[in-house]
């Protein structure tokens, strides 16, 4: 089985429809790890974390199932209409509240 199989018989195991994440459970589920425990998650307001959430997960959705094995956030930061979102491999990304991504 190559590669691409591997990943994808993990979203079929954790019934994850059509390979797009809902919230962190889901990327739990498949990645490996949560999300909502990364650095400055814990400070956002209750509204906030629930955008974050929608917004890290459409992030994640936009790249291909084998590139989505390396996402990884580990900080995050709340700026006047978007997120501040670093990863593992010190990149960022801005996520703004209307969905888009800077």
């Amino acid at each position: 089985m190559n590669e691409y199989n591997v990943i994808q018989n993990k979203y079929i195991k954790a019934n994850i429809e059509g390979h797009k994440f809902k919230n962190s459970l889901d990327v739990k589920k498949v990645l490996g790890y949560d999300f909502t425990t990364m650095r400055g998650f814990k400070t956002l307001s209750d509204d906030n974390k629930q955008l974050a959430e929608k917004l890290i997960c459409k992030y994640i959705n936009g790249y291909g199932l084998e590139a989505r094995e390396s996402i990884r956030p580990t900080n995050i930061t709340r700026e006047p209409g978007k997120f501040k979102v670093t990863f593992k491999d010190k990149s960022f990304s801005y996520l703004y509240d209307n969905g888009t991504v800077g």
